[in-house]
């Protein structure tokens, strides 16, 4: 037969072999994963050159982030290469104040952002962070509940991805932004439960920033009436990842105390869970009674208690780190701290 094989060929093993073993490795090499990476490179930038262009329409330029946001989903880090139109872009929707009309554009595009950041390594955006971060902050204070959410989140996904953060005004900035939101009674559930996530982000992502303002977050953060399901969350977050000080963590016991007498039954698992996880980080003196000539404490550490009982002028030892002094100084008496190694185990 004319364009084929003679039959002796067409029936010989080996030649079938190597016939099936290229096909299988043709269908390997192609599949629609293999594809789509080898074609992203292309497209992408033949999609932002679309959408640069000032009379993109607001749907057109949503799609374009939806289509983005997709191709990331599948192929993280895919876009390395136009973090530059991408900012460009990003910083033009961002500018305007999100209107009816505008407000999903808003969202969508702060959403992509979100992902780029959570996607990519720190190298591939931090040259475009001056120019997007104004914008950001400025979607952070925007009236829009939904938009003000998204940009902390947002800002959630940067801290998290560019930690340890030394220092950054972007971070002060964020700072008190943050603290601006929740010391206002009227704030939006979601813009407040979002803002307490992100001073968690920036506790735990950049404490060299957050340390010296004070903690002054942390009155507005642990209120005792709405919802405090968040704070909760949040405190314990927190508790778990950095090494607070004493007065903070005596502070939170004290605030979940209070709570904890006036939880529900549905609300006391993620008390219960903080005050854990609290009562892990430090030794603490639950209780002191003073008599002229006798101090009785107890001691809580790590689901362990002890009460000591006797005179001043005595050390109690509660394990190989942690020891207590109790002095006597004109019938009052003072209960000191020490620790020979870290103060947390």
């Amino acid at each position: 037969m004319y364009g084929g094989l003679p039959q002796s060929q067409e029936n010989d093993p080996a030649i079938r072999k190597r016939k099936r073993d290229s096909e299988e490795r043709m269908d390997v090499e192609e599949t629609p994963y293999t594809l789509l990476r080898s074609q992203v490179s292309s497209l992408s930038k033949a999609l932002l050159q679309q959408l640069k262009s000032p009379k993109t329409p607001p749907p057109t330029l949503q799609a374009g982030f939806q289509l983005l946001h997709a191709l990331l989903g599948v192929l993280p880090g895919c876009l390395s290469n136009q973090i530059t139109p991408i900012a460009t872009i990003s910083r033009s929707v961002l500018l305007q104040s999100p209107a009816t009309s505008t407000s999903a554009l808003h969202l969508t595009c702060l959403s992509f952002i979100a992902l780029y950041f959570a996607t990519h390594a720190p190298g591939t955006f931090s040259v475009s962070l001056p120019s997007l971060s104004p914008v950001l902050l400025k979607s952070v204070g925007e009236k829009h509940p939904r938009v003000a959410s998204e940009a902390f989140r947002v800002f959630s996904a940067l801290l998290n991805a560019t930690r340890p953060i030394k220092s950054g005004e972007w971070a002060e900035c964020l700072y008190d932004q943050a603290c601006q939101r929740l010391s206002t009674h009227d704030t939006d559930a979601e813009v407040r439960g979002c803002a307490e996530d992100c001073i968690a982000d920036l506790w735990i992502c950049a404490p060299d920033v957050i340390k010296p303002r004070g903690g002054k977050e942390w009155q507005a953060i642990c209120r005792t009436t709405g919802n405090t399901g968040g704070a909760v969350r949040v405190v314990t977050k927190v508790a778990r990842d950095v090494e607070m000080s004493d007065d903070w963590v005596n502070f939170c016991v004290e605030w979940i105390m209070g709570l904890l007498k006036k939880s529900e039954r549905g609300g006391k698992p993620e008390i219960f869970i903080a005050l854990d996880t609290l009562l892990k980080r430090s030794v603490h003196i639950l209780r002191i009674w003073k008599q002229p000539h006798f101090v009785q404490i107890f001691i809580w550490r790590s689901h362990r208690s002890a009460t000591y009982f006797g005179p001043p002028d005595q050390t109690i030892h509660i394990d190989d780190r942690h020891f207590l002094t109790v002095s006597r100084i004109d019938y009052h008496y003072s209960v000191t701290r020490a620790i020979s190694d870290r103060y947390f185990p």
